[in-house]
């Protein structure tokens, strides 16, 4: 996922977190709003967590996921800020 293409998918669960960059997510809530396969945004959330795009608290029940304050450094989140821009989403 680190490579240089981005997916669509990746562009979509990214504005979720863009689009309420303070509220805490769990990947149920990710799937209702992209409609995308849960196992696909699983997989995006940790990448995206290692990444240092979001940040990850364990709770009960699982993980929830935010928009991390220092995501705007990382030079993958400006590829997905300039291929949000190409898709139109």
């Amino acid at each position: 996922m680190t490579g240089k293409k981005i997916s669509a998918e990746q562009v979509r669960v990214m504005a979720v977190f863009m689009a309420e960059p303070q509220r805490w997510f769990d990947s149920n809530a990710i799937e209702h709003k992209t409609e995308l396969p849960g196992s696909t945004i699983r997989h995006f959330l940790f990448t995206f967590f290692k990444m240092g795009l979001l940040e990850r608290l364990e709770v009960h029940g699982g993980y929830r996921y935010r928009f991390s304050p220092t995501a705007q450094t990382k030079p993958y989140y400006r590829r997905l800020q300039e291929a949000a821009v190409v898709m139109q989403t």
